[in-house]
C-alpha cells in the first residue's frame, strides 16, 4: 500500500465514522508514524509503506477510531508556536486560548515599561502549563507560578518546563485556585473548567470520553469556578496588574457583576475570538468597559 493510498483510505473511514477534518487526522498520523513531514509525505505520495511501518500506522488509526483525541496519541500539541507534552491528565490545549495569551503579553508591555520591574504571574489551572510556558518565553525575566489543584496535571507540567529549559522561571505550585499563593503578583491568568452542566451532556465523544471531566465542569450554569477565583483575588494581585479570564460563551453577562462586586474600581475589555464570541475577559484598574 502506497501512502497516498492509505491517505484516501483512511480519510473516508474517518469521514464516515463523523470524525472531523478527516483528511487532516489521517495524514497527522501517517507523519506520525513514518517520521516524515507533512511536505515529505506530500512529495512522495507514491512511497509503499512497508509491513512494519503499517502494523502500528494501522494501531493509530484504530485509536483515533476510538475518538481518542490525535494530541494523545500523539503526546503532543502546539500551542503559541511551541510543542507541548499531552495525555489524558491534562486538557488539550486549544487555539482560543492563544487569546488570553496575546492579551497577556500585550499589557506587560507598557506595564514592565511603567513598572521597570520583573514581572510576577500566577497561572491558575495550569495543567500542561502551556499557558505559563508561553508567557515564560515571551515576556523576558518573568517569574510564573503555574498553578493547578490537581497533582497529576503538575506532573504533566513539570515535563514540559524541562522541555523548555525553564525551570528556574516557571513553578509549579499545587494549589485550589490562588490559596497557596502567598505574594501578590502582577498578572493572574486562568483558563478554569466553564462548561455547564447541560454543556458537558453535549459535548463531543473526543472531550466526554478522553479529556479530564473535572477541568471542565464548571458547575450548574459553568461559572462556578471562575467565581471563586473572583473572590480570591483580593489581596493576590498588585493594585496596577490585571487578570485575565477565558470563559464560555455568553457567560460574560454573569460574570462583570461578580466583577464589580469582589474588584469594585476595576474596569473590564472583553476579547472575542475569531467566531466573535467573548472569550476573554481582561480585568484592570481605572479602566472602562469596553469590547474589542
Amino acid at each position: 500500500m502506497t501512502a497516498r493510498e492509505w491517505l484516501r483510505k483512511y480519510t473516508s473511514i474517518f469521514q464516515q465514522a463523523g470524525i472531523g477534518d478527516a483528511a487532516d487526522e489521517a495524514m497527522v498520523l501517517i507523519c506520525h508514524a513514518l517520521k516524515l513531514s507533512k511536505s515529505e509525505v506530500f512529495a512522495q505520495p507514491e512511497r509503499l509503506i512497508t509491513t512494519e511501518e503499517l502494523a502500528p500506522l494501522e494501531v493509530l488509526a484504530g485509536r483515533r477510531l476510538r475518538r481518542e483525541p490525535s494530541a494523545y496519541i500523539l503526546q503532543n500539541k502546539e500551542f503559541f508556536g511551541l510543542d507541548i507534552f499531552v495525555d489524558p491528565r491534562v486538557l488539550i490545549p486549544r487555539p482560543e486560548t492563544e487569546i488570553l495569551v496575546e492579551a497577556a503579553i500585550e499589557f506587560t508591555r507598557s506595564y514592565a515599561a511603567d513598572n521597570k520591574k520583573a514581572i510576577t504571574v500566577v497561572d491558575v489551572g495550569t495543567g500542561s502549563g502551556a499557558i505559563a510556558i508561553a508567557l515564560a518565553v515571551h515576556i523576558p525575566g518573568s517569574l510564573i507560578y503555574a498553578a493547578d489543584i490537581s497533582a497529576a496535571a503538575l506532573e504533566v507540567a513539570a515535563v514540559n518546563i524541562e522541555r523548555h529549559m525553564l525551570k528556574n522561571r516557571v513553578i509549579p505550585i499545587q494549589s485550589d485556585l490562588l490559596q497557596q499563593i502567598n505574594a501578590k503578583v502582577d498578572i493572574i491568568t486562568a483558563n478554569l473548567p466553564y462548561i455547564s452542566a447541560d454543556g458537558m451532556r453535549q459535548l463531543q465523544p473526543e472531550i466526554a470520553g478522553y479529556e479530564p471531566q473535572v477541568a471542565l465542569q464548571g458547575g450548574e450554569v459553568g461559572t462556578e469556578v471562575i467565581v471563586r477565583l473572583l473572590e480570591q483575588v483580593p489581596g493576590k494581585i498588585n493594585p496596577d496588574g490585571a487578570v485575565f479570564l477565558e470563559i464560555g460563551q455568553g457567560q460574560e453577562d454573569g460574570i462583570i457583576p461578580v466583577i464589580g462586586r469582589c474588584l469594585p474600581g476595576c474596569g473590564v475589555t472583553l476579547i472575542k475570538d475569531l467566531a466573535g464570541i467573548q472569550r476573554v475577559i481582561k480585568i484592570e484598574a481605572k479602566r472602562l468597559l469596553t469590547t474589542i
